[in-house]
């Protein structure tokens, strides 16, 4: 396995345990939605920011822009009224932007006769359902809205991990 791959893989995992640990959460009591969105958001940019710094060689700037993003949204995070509503608008906007970035990852895929961009768009679309499902469920008490938000970056976290290990194994195959 390549060294981004590697790498890639080693994000994904820790994503999925970051949300694993956002599943457990409601059981200790802990439902804050502001708060979690900001660590998770806060984690995200960090280990994206990370994953671009190791992997700087290769100019993959899907984990930069991720960052970015991800930077954005905790920000604003900070600065908007801890209604639902307004969370669910910045999750929104922060899927939105991801969705953004997975189809150029896609469009670089197809450029290149690269069979990944259809990998990619699955991806994409996954993640997109996902998104829109978590959106429209954030209304209900708290302890609900954490585990659909765990569940949500779950299902990020198992899309992240996808992609390098189907590129391990076409690469594998050749």
């Amino acid at each position: 396995m390549k060294k981004k791959e590697l790498v890639d893989l080693i994000t994904g995992i820790s994503l999925m345990l970051l949300a694993g640990v956002i599943l457990l959460l409601p059981t200790f009591k802990v439902n804050d939605l502001s708060f979690i969105l900001k660590t998770i958001f806060g984690f995200y940019a960090l280990i994206k920011l990370t994953q671009f710094i190791i992997i700087l060689k290769n100019k993959d700037f899907e984990s930069l822009f991720t960052c970015l993003i991800s930077m954005g949204a905790l920000v604003s995070l900070f600065f908007i009224e801890d209604s639902t509503k307004n969370m669910v608008l910045v999750l929104m906007i922060w899927m939105g932007l991801m969705c953004l970035i997975k189809l150029k990852k896609a469009d670089f895929y197809h450029d290149r006769h690269n069979r990944m961009w259809i990998l990619r768009l699955f991806i994409l679309f996954a993640f997109l359902t996902s998104g829109l499902l978590t959106g429209i469920n954030l209304y209900y008490e708290a302890s609900v809205q954490t585990i659909i938000v765990g569940f949500f970056f779950f299902i990020n976290g198992i899309l992240d991990v996808v992609d390098p290990i189907s590129k391990y194994l076409m690469e594998s195959k050749k």
